[in-house]
């Protein structure tokens, strides 16, 4: 009796390299986002204490905390082998996901520290928000329905 050949299934190769292609272009779109973000933060030309300025820091750190996150968790994907991996490891990001989401929720309902300026308590939401969408975009990648706030939740604004 000859000797078999070997067997290819291609199914779950070809979903998984394109899912490698997608986190790989919005990877490079982040990237280019966080860096237009920051030369616009450098280059402005608007005084410190101004809104405007703030708004810059923030979509800056937004971006950078965005970007981070999904470097982050792209790797953690990157490194399943099968499917079932790959769906076990984005149940694990979805979890991560929700306890930081639960974080900043409390945070920002929880009284704040005297030391803690006002800049710093938004350079901190800003960071993890930005977490926040990158773990949100990665998993909406992976097929996975996430939302960044709930839609009966109504977020109050505080001054």
């Amino acid at each position: 009796m000859p000797p078999r050949t070997p067997t290819v299934w291609l199914g779950h190769a070809i979903r998984d390299e394109r899912l490698r292609e997608r986190i790989d272009s919005r990877h490079r779109e982040l990237t280019v986002q966080a860096k237009v973000r920051g030369r616009a933060y450098r280059r402005a030309r608007v005084a410190a204490d101004t809104d405007d300025a703030r708004r810059l820091r923030a979509d800056f750190l937004a971006s950078l905390g965005r970007l981070a996150s999904f470097e982050s968790a792209s790797i953690r994907l990157a490194r399943s082998q099968h499917g079932f991996q790959m769906r076990a490891r984005a149940d694990d990001l979805t979890r991560d996901y929700l306890r930081l989401w639960q974080l900043v929720a409390r945070r920002g309902t929880g009284e704040h520290p005297l030391e803690e300026s006002e800049d710093e308590r938004r350079d901190y939401f800003s960071t993890q928000l930005g977490r926040l969408e990158g773990i949100a975009d990665l998993l909406s990648l992976a097929g996975r329905d996430v939302r960044l706030f709930a839609r009966s939740t109504t977020i109050p604004v505080t001054h």
